[in-house]
């Protein structure tokens, strides 16, 4: 099926918009690919006009694909669950990053174990996480969940001792570790072996309306990706000033945990298994997930034009 046809047979109009593509993205290395797509001008080699504006705060790229601000952008794979009712809601693309996420802790601690007040982000997976976590371990009466604004202030209201354990996601995993806090889930032990962190999403006018414009930016990605693998060293250098605390070393560390995988096929059931505690938690009604949440068609597209088209060898020079 061609990309965007399923969404047009669902009532949603096409038109060959040829404004700029609003990209948004969060900001940790689960956005790799899509960092590297832009900061190595892969995007624009794809012929695509876009947009990227800063991040304005943890919350930013939530908000902008929700009041329409942004048409495409990378964000945690629960955010689409959450939003399933709205009028134009967002549909599932593309992958970004996979794994990744985890549950620190203070030395010496278990998860069974776990007490007292522990930091997490609300509307995001390590919220979801998190849930998921104190529901199989009967943690509810023993922990107080608080709301954190930024990765940085989680990471250091567990240095702090304020915290007892703090959902986070690479590179920090790495760097707390290596400061020998205690790993109690990297989200394998509940979620299975394999699960998307970040995924792109789109609204689902865009995807109708620009189907064209959202494939090649999928395309840019896998550039980006098999960059990535050939050159990893060189594409951690080209988006390193997006991690300006962070070393070469924990940057190669953090992506050897949370490697780009801009082909979600086979994880839809991984998204899918997180329904139940994402409506819950959104406050919205359980039921069935709507048909397609994720429509991977302009995905199929790109992979396509994947094969016939190839990324640089190596970075050689970064805009």
């Amino acid at each position: 099926m061609q990309c965007g046809a399923a969404l047009r047979a669902r009532g949603v109009g096409p038109s060959r918009g040829t404004a700029a593509l609003i990209l948004t993205h969060g900001g940790a290395l689960s956005n790799l690919p899509l960092f590297l797509a832009l900061d190595a001008g892969l995007v624009a080699a794809r012929g695509v006009d876009v947009t990227a504006p800063p991040l304005a705060g943890f919350g930013s790229t939530a908000s902008r694909l929700r009041d329409g601000t942004a048409d495409l952008g990378t964000t945690g794979f629960t955010q689409p669950l959450a939003d399933a009712d709205d009028a134009d809601p967002l549909v599932i693309v593309a992958g970004s990053g996979l794994r990744g996420m985890a549950i620190v802790g203070r030395p010496g601690t278990a998860l069974d174990g776990l007490s007292g007040p522990v930091g997490t982000f609300a509307d995001d997976p390590m919220q979801v996480l998190l849930a998921d976590a104190v529901a199989r371990y009967g943690l509810a009466d023993r922990v107080e969940v608080r709301f954190l604004s930024s990765l940085a202030e989680a990471a250091g209201a567990l240095v702090a001792g304020t915290l007892a354990a703090v959902t986070t996601v690479e590179p920090w995993i790495g760097r707390l570790l290596g400061q020998g806090f205690a790993l109690l889930s990297d989200g394998t032990d509940l979620w299975g072996r394999d699960y998307p962190d970040t995924v792109l999403v789109g609204r689902r006018s865009t995807v109708a309306a620009r189907p064209e414009a959202v494939t090649a930016v999928i395309a840019a990605m896998l550039d980006a990706e098999a960059l990535i693998a050939r050159d990893p060293d060189g594409a951690l250098a080209a988006v390193a000033h997006r991690f300006p605390t962070f070393s070469p070393a924990e940057l190669r560390a953090g992506l050897a945990g949370q490697p780009p995988r801009v082909d979600l096929g086979g994880l839809e059931a991984a998204v899918f298994g997180r329904w139940p505690t994402v409506r819950r938690l959104a406050g919205r009604a359980d039921g069935s997930p709507p048909p397609g949440l994720i429509d991977l068609t302009c995905l199929a597209a790109a992979l396509r034009r994947a094969d016939r088209a190839s990324a640089p060898e190596r970075i050689s020079h970064v805009h």
